[in-house]
């Protein structure tokens, strides 16, 4: 495993930075809104990257709960990442 770095940015400047291959794994284990998300997932997956759901390891999907918030997630630059391993 390389080196690990803490970045301070926003959630969806992370998600652009992986996206163009700055960062290659962004998890988040704290509050979100769907608003800070949304329009970074569609960035990332356009660039092949993923949103996924820490708990169940699927897409983040929007407008399914009574709440905006999110729950924890993990994104990454390759979905093929073990990702799961780190947790």
């Amino acid at each position: 495993m390389g080196a690990i770095e803490e970045v301070a940015l926003g959630s969806s400047l992370k998600f652009c930075r992986i996206a163009e291959g700055g960062l290659d794994v962004y998890p988040r284990f704290g509050p979100t809104s769907e608003w800070d998300t949304a329009a970074a997932q569609c960035v990332l997956q356009a660039a092949g990257g993923a949103l996924l759901s820490a708990d169940t390891g699927k897409p983040f999907r929007y407008n399914r709960r009574e709440s905006l918030l999110n729950g924890d997630f993990i994104a990454l630059g390759d979905p093929d990442l073990p990702w799961r391993d780190w947790l």
